[in-house]
């Protein structure tokens, strides 16, 4: 398993990953908002405009991208957000997600040892991210769509 940076090149790869998590962990009507986060990766821009930094990773596994996901940081908000993070369908529940998710806690690490992190999710995987030592701080009924509730996440230091 590698983790590197995203590049133009793992788009249509990221695309295929997110398609495959359709209807279950995204709503097909995110498609249009992850797309545009893709562009400004692919032209190396900040894709939220309130943030000060923005991080996005793929993993390959056999050659192949497999998983993508990554990060930012708001300005003075004094906490990362997870952004986007995903693995192909096929491969849930195979050590995979975790993995990538410990290394993007890591990178965040990295840049800010006492910055908290925050991520939402749905009803469909929050507990993976209870086991990684998130704890729930609300829940919205429908949220992304009919039937899929968000579920907003924090990790302290």
């Amino acid at each position: 398993m590698l983790i590197r940076p995203y590049t133009p090149a793992d788009r249509q790869a990221c695309i295929e990953i997110f398609k495959s998590n359709m209807p279950v962990f995204f709503a097909p009507h995110e498609l249009g908002d992850f797309e545009n986060w893709l562009t400004a990766k692919d032209h190396v821009e900040i894709a939220y405009k309130s943030n000060e930094s923005e991080y996005y990773y793929v993993v390959e596994q056999d050659n192949l991208v497999v998983a993508c996901g990554g990060f930012y940081i708001p300005q003075n908000c004094g906490e990362a957000r997870m952004a986007w993070g995903m693995v192909e369908n096929s491969l849930h529940k195979k050590g995979i997600g975790r993995q990538f998710l410990e290394f993007r806690i890591n990178q965040i690490r990295l840049i800010n040892p006492e910055i908290g992190i925050a991520l939402d999710t749905t009803q469909h995987s929050y507990r993976f991210f209870e086991k990684l030592g998130f704890k729930v701080t609300k829940i919205l009924k429908d949220a992304y769509a009919p039937g899929l509730d968000r579920y907003d996440m924090e990790k302290g230091y």
